[in-house]
């Protein structure tokens, strides 16, 4: 802990002689006659320190319920600046919903619910009842068909901090959403309707929920205020008719965050689609096989300023994979890396990349 929120104490010492050296010297606590104490600081400046406690960690922790519970004091600065410190109750299904809510303040809901989770009754009767109106986010990870159709039928209600209509294709006011593992025939309608999106996550996208990159180009072309996508794919599924590449392009012009895992066409199929002006960091995963080029890749990476003034490239290989990434400098975190997943790396050969040369074209 910082000396500054330390009470001063007066050192003394005692010697056979005389004083000591210190005591002559005197304390070096005489200046600060008045002590300087974390209790001393205002409500506003706790609530700053509070925010970066609370959102420099992983998302989903909940470490605010540590603040409220220190004393009376921060329960209260906690409690009086929701929206500055993104409030959120979690429920995962643990107990029904209302047993919860009577324990805290009123605040949004978070809902998660997990494949292997044995609240799924809770879970269900959650998203129907009256509480509803306070679910401001659903997380769905590895849901299987069966169970997706039942909490799908139960979100047929409207949901005020979430959307109008979310499981009928339409969520105006949707801000994240999370899907993984989940077949949702009614995603490309959704995606659609959801021009408020800020964060979107579809990972781990089995076959039974697969969609086209047309369907994504489509639905980005509306969201002007996403920031964050990440699209990945279960298996290297991918259609053997490609349509041609659009005429024009549309511009996604808050996006600065992508990750992509899948067959390197349906992402080269993507970006023909789009311009993200603003993009800084940007992962790519594929499962390879016999050889390809990316060309809208090279396209997009050559007109973002963040990539061309990286100046530090690393290479890793292991039996199975292999993974370029690029930095700044002063950065720790690649603002690109590519990785390669191939059980033939011993086949592999790369060439400068005309035009930009800090980058491989990879042929097998």
């Amino acid at each position: 802990m910082p000396k500054s929120l330390l009470p001063c104490a007066a050192r003394t010492s005692t010697t056979i002689g005389g004083p000591s050296q210190a005591s002559l010297e005197g304390s070096p606590c005489e200046h600060h006659q008045d002590p300087v104490t974390i209790n001393t600081l205002p409500d506003d400046v706790l609530v700053e320190i509070f925010h970066f406690y609370v959102n420099h960690w992983e998302i989903g922790t909940n470490r605010w319920h540590t603040l409220v519970h220190v004393c009376q004091r921060w329960r209260h600065v906690v409690f009086a600046s929701p929206r500055r410190l993104n409030l959120r109750l979690q429920y995962r299904g643990q107990r029904p919903m209302s047993e919860m809510l009577d324990v805290w303040p009123v605040l949004p809901v978070v809902v998660i619910s997990h494949r292997f989770s044995s609240f799924l009754e809770n879970l269900v009767g959650a998203l129907e009842s009256e509480h509803r109106h306070r679910i401001c986010e659903i997380n769905l990870f590895n849901i299987p068909t069966s169970e997706w159709e039942r909490l799908a039928a139960a979100m047929q209600k409207p949901f005020p901090e979430l959307t109008d209509s979310f499981s009928g294709g339409s969520a105006p006011f949707l801000r994240y959403l999370s899907l993984e593992n989940c077949p949702f025939p009614g995603l490309p309608k959704l995606l659609l309707s959801s021009n408020q999106l800020v964060d979107l996550y579809l990972w781990n996208i089995p076959n039974s929920g697969y969609i086209s990159p047309q369907d994504v180009g489509t639905a980005l072309s509306v969201m002007s205020k996403l920031e964050v996508l990440e699209l990945g794919f279960e298996s290297p599924l991918y259609p053997a008719s490609r349509p041609r590449p659009p005429l024009t392009r549309s511009v996604v012009p808050a996006l600065t965050e992508l990750a992509f895992k899948g067959v390197h066409e349906y992402l080269e199929d993507l970006l023909a689609q789009i311009e993200a002006p603003l993009l800084t960091t940007l992962s790519l995963t594929f499962f390879i096989h016999i050889d390809f080029v990316l060309p809208q890749f090279h396209r997009l990476i050559s007109q973002v300023e963040s990539f061309n003034s990286c100046d530090r490239a690393t290479v890793h290989t292991s039996d199975r994979a292999i993974r370029f990434a690029i930095f700044r400098s002063a950065n720790q975190l690649p603002e690109l890396s590519l990785n390669i997943i191939c059980s033939e790396l011993g086949k592999m050969t790369w060439k400068p990349l005309n035009g930009w040369n800090s980058w491989p074209r990879l042929l097998l």
